[in-house]
């Protein structure tokens, strides 16, 4: 089973000890390899330097033996020579001096050629007995005769001061981490304060305190950039709500008139009796109230659908001339009751990839209002025209429905695509209308990635025009 900290505040502290671990860890390793090459450095230094000094302490015996000057220092601690691993051979390999510490051990075997020619040549080796060392070799004339003088300081001393300053810092490891650990907790939590005071101001927000919004402290942080996300999330919320609670009261309101309607018609007809005639028109106005019923409630439930997006579009090809002239041969019998003419103009050369059925459903709503609210021997025209952005280059086709109706004050105009929405309560009420038209024209036309407006027109009318994107 995986262990995982509940608290962000934890996580973040442990990210911050555990990254503070391996950056001391790397810094750790990082000055106990500096330390060393110091340390090598300067017995490197030291040792060319003694070197030196036996250089000048050699001398022939008259026996021709190789001697080293003991009472050269007259101090015995500066006699470190003594202290130290020093050969000396002819360039042929012959061993002519070896201090007493080597124990008769070899430092380095035979001359390598070209061994101390030029400068001091240093070498990292063991001794016999397993003792590392440090061995620098130079090339020395002596009374005419040249010798390898070796000289090795031994390199424990060295990893004894090396472990003792690992310990050291590995001691002083775990204070650090704990007060890593201390501070990183108190600076997560200060980071965190903010998140945890949007935290219990959005718990007091209910669908009644809709309208409370979380406090900005700085809007250029990522907190503040939350709480505009969260505030925006609210203001669609609360819009949500009141669009919610009117389509509610709307619907309530719309059932409650036909099935008004229908209990009147009914009590009417059992007040007394009538004839079978009489019957039949009670029956025949319960049932035209009923199929208004139907057609308002089948039309709430395609806004539903659409609202919940599980409305599928079947895209065909097709142009809006054609659209248009279905439209027009379906609304042109109700034109004609009321002896309108409907003119068609203009042409587009572009085709749509769009659902021919919901875009009719559209367009025969706009031209369905348009016969509706126009009066008498009117005409109704629809204009078809293309047009392109020059910008990206995009191309679409639009569609004009002009009327000669009573037109839509401007201060409405923003509310007409409103469920439920009348201009006129009484007129459109009579004329049979629910005012859900407008409003599936307007998501029939935003689904397709199309806009509808709408516009007064001079002088009296109103123009709706739809603009929907070519294929």
């Amino acid at each position: 089973m995986r262990l995982r900290p509940r608290y962000i505040r934890d996580r973040l502290t442990l990210w911050y000890v555990g990254i503070f671990a391996i950056v001391l860890g790397v810094y750790i390793c990082g000055a106990c390899v500096l330390q060393y090459w110091q340390l090598m450095n300067e017995l490197h230094r030291a040792e060319i330097q003694e070197l030196e000094t036996i250089e000048g302490l050699l001398y022939f015996a008259p026996d021709g033996r190789l001697l080293l000057h003991q009472d050269y220092h007259s101090h015995p601690q500066s006699r470190r020579v003594l202290d130290d691993f020093l050969e000396v051979l002819t360039p042929g390999g012959q061993v002519l001096l070896r201090n007493d510490r080597l124990q008769g051990m070899d430092l380095g075997g035979a001359p390598a050629p070209g061994e101390g020619d030029v400068g001091y040549r240093s070498t990292r080796m063991r001794l016999a007995n397993g003792a590392p060392v440090l061995a620098i070799s130079h090339l020395h004339i002596l009374d005419g005769k040249p010798l390898l003088i070796r000289l090795a300081y031994g390199t424990g001393l060295i990893r004894d001061h090396l472990f003792e300053f690992l310990v050291l810092l590995l001691l002083a490891v775990p204070v650090a981490l704990v007060a890593a650990g201390v501070a990183g907790y108190r600076i997560a939590g200060k980071a965190l304060n903010p998140l945890e005071e949007m935290a219990r101001r959005t718990e007091q927000i209910t669908a009644r305190r809709l309208s409370e919004r979380i406090p900005i402290d700085n809007p250029r942080d990522e907190f503040g950039h939350m709480a505009r996300v969260l505030n925006g999330l609210l203001t669609r919320l609360g819009e949500s709500f009141e669009k919610l609670q009117h389509f509610t009261s709307d619907v309530s309101h719309e059932l409650r008139t036909p099935l008004a309607a229908i209990r009147s018609v009914g009590e009417v007809g059992l007040q007394e009796d009538h004839s079978p005639e009489k019957y039949r028109d009670i029956i025949g106005s319960m049932l035209e109230e009923v199929a208004r019923l139907t057609a308002m409630i089948d039309t709430l439930l395609t806004i539903a659908y659409a609202d919940s997006g599980e409305v599928e579009l079947h895209r065909t090809f097709f142009t809006l001339n054609d659209l248009a002239q279905e439209a027009v041969a379906v609304v042109g019998v109700l034109a004609e009751d009321k002896k309108q003419t409907i003119f068609l103009t203009g042409e587009s050369r572009f085709h749509l990839s769009a659902d021919r059925n919901f875009l009719r459903m559209a367009v025969i709503n706009l031209l369905d209002n348009a016969v509706k609210y126009s009066p008498s021997a009117s005409s109704i025209r629809l204009r078809i025209s293309d047009a392109e952005k020059s910008g990206d280059g995009s191309r679409f086709a639009e569609l004009a429905i002009e009327d000669d109706g009573p037109g839509i004050p401007e201060e409405k105009a923003a509310r007409v695509f409103d469920r439920f929405y009348r201009v006129d309560e009484g007129r459109t009420r009579d004329a049979g209308g629910a005012g859900l038209g407008l409003a599936i024209s307007k998501w029939a036309v935003e689904a397709h990635g199309g806009v509808i407006s709408v516009k007064p027109r001079l002088p009296q009318g109103s123009v709706f025009t739809i603009c929907l994107p070519a294929a």
